[in-house]
């Protein structure tokens, strides 16, 4: 007589060797590499443009002659008092 640990043994045992023989592969989905790569190259470059923007905008809020900050639509700079008008 079969003990029942010996049948689960045998279960897990046949799962074990017969998973990666019907589990799907990445080079069953031939388009799906390229498609993540072009996605993932997208999102970098929207990251790259959205940074080099914030970096922009902190460059044109700050004072050519002090430095000092100003907020955007101000006429002269609070601090030294240039002319923030191009």
């Amino acid at each position: 007589m079969i003990t029942p640990i010996g049948i689960i043994l045998g279960l897990v045992a046949v799962i074990l060797i017969g998973y990666p023989l019907f589990k799907p592969r990445a080079k069953d989905f031939p388009g799906d590499e390229a498609l993540l790569e072009d996605e993932i190259e997208r999102q970098i470059r929207e990251l790259r443009q959205g940074c080099s923007e914030a970096s922009e905008s902190v460059v044109k809020s700050t004072c050519a002659s002090c430095g000092a900050r100003y907020n955007p639509g101000d006429k002269s700079c609070s601090e030294c008092g240039a002319s923030l008008t191009p």
